[in-house]
């Protein structure tokens, strides 16, 4: 009897001790309803006062063994992880000043016709009818259909698209057009020039020896029959026809041999690559003299003719070997003699000084730059 008796007494102790634990716990910051509706957080060591050795003796008393440890005030609560949406991979737009778009220049806007592509096409081939009488007149054709002599070339295996008939929107085609004035003389532009995705040249222009001021590499050279010269098979070579027998020489070029003569003698034979083979557009030319050049003289020379190509195609276009040199010379850079004309001249059929004020007012409107190489020296 006295046994269960200090048993009892000490199970009520024991009892109380407990109790007044619980109450203590549960008026602790982050434990009551209190603390957790005004903020309050709990001590970071709560959690081991929890399982104090009063509650572990207890136990062990009773004969329950080590008692489960308790994580006090911790949420036992899942959390469901964030969901995650996939963000579109950023399409980052080229830096360029896609000069054919509209709003530059409204002078530049009230010219430029994307429609009349400077490449004569399978798509284009049959010229309007004004087209057709002008170009026939420049160089005073005998009047013939053209078509059958462009699908001849096309026949042999120059392309018949235009690589340009859509414009690449997620790149910047930026293009140089090197001339063959002078100013190019120690002009140091070579590394520039060969970093542009086109490099437009023209006629008999050489690199050979001139790799410093002009560059080595060509994309594109512009030539007529009585100005052509071997090229690589990677460059292609930009017909200028301005008269029906230039048709007919490209194919005999490529052929027999059987054109030496024009209106003086020409190669009979030309290396290139048929696949590269591409034809300006009479129709093209017809355009530049009415919008472009205003119909000063009587067509617009090569030069010219070259550089708007490369506005119609391009990007960005700059423009190197152009106009006079630091003397007003107008000449090449490969003549050792340096004699030529002054600037200001009328050059046989073409108005080199309408011409030149042209492509002041391109570069003025933000069309094009100029790079008046050793003329700025």
């Amino acid at each position: 009897m006295i046994r269960m008796t200090v048993k009892l007494f000490i199970t009520t102790i024991v009892f109380v001790l407990i109790m007044l634990g619980a109450m203590y716990h549960y008026v602790q910051p982050g434990k009551s309803p209190i603390a957790r509706k005004t903020g309050g957080t709990a001590p970071p060591d709560e959690d081991d006062k929890n399982n104090s050795q009063l509650s572990r003796w207890w136990r062990k008393f009773q004969g329950d063994g080590e008692p489960v440890q308790l994580q006090a005030n911790k949420s036992a609560a899942v959390t469901t992880p964030p969901v995650v949406v996939p963000t579109p991979p950023v399409v980052v737009q080229p830096t360029c000043k896609r000069i054919w778009q509209k709003g530059r220049s409204s002078w530049f806007d009230s010219r430029f016709d994307d429609n009349i592509r400077p490449v004569w096409s399978r798509a284009n081939i049959e010229l309007p009818a004004d087209a057709r009488k002008w170009w026939m007149a420049i160089q005073e054709s005998k009047d013939e259909d053209p078509a059958p002599l462009l699908t001849a070339l096309f026949d042999i295996g120059a392309p018949d698209v235009d690589p340009w008939a859509s414009r690449n929107l997620t790149e910047c085609l930026r293009c140089a057009v090197v001339g063959n004035s002078g100013n190019l003389r120690q002009s140091n532009y070579g590394e520039e020039i060969d970093g542009y995705d086109l490099i437009f040249r023209m006629n008999g222009a050489p690199t050979q020896g001139w790799e410093k001021d002009v560059g080595h590499r060509t994309t594109h050279h512009f030539m007529y029959p009585e100005s052509a010269i071997d090229l690589s098979d990677d460059v292609s070579f930009v017909l200028m026809n301005f008269k029906p027998l230039d048709l007919k020489w490209m194919k005999t070029a490529l052929t027999d041999g059987s054109i030496t003569w024009t209106y003086m003698t020409v190669r009979s034979r030309i290396q290139t690559n048929k696949s590269k083979i591409l034809v300006y557009n009479p129709a093209f030319v017809k355009y530049i003299h009415d919008r472009w050049t205003e119909r000063h003289a009587i067509y617009p020379s090569t030069g010219s003719l070259v550089v708007l190509f490369a506005v119609h195609v391009c990007d960005e276009v700059d423009v190197y070997g152009y106009g006079a040199d630091k003397h007003g010379i107008w000449d090449h850079y490969w003549d050792p003699s340096h004699i030529g004309q002054t600037i200001g001249q009328t050059i046989g059929v073409h108005d080199s000084s309408f011409e030149q004020l042209l492509l002041q007012k391109l570069q003025l409107e933000g069309i094009i730059k100029i790079h008046r190489g050793n003329a700025d020296h």
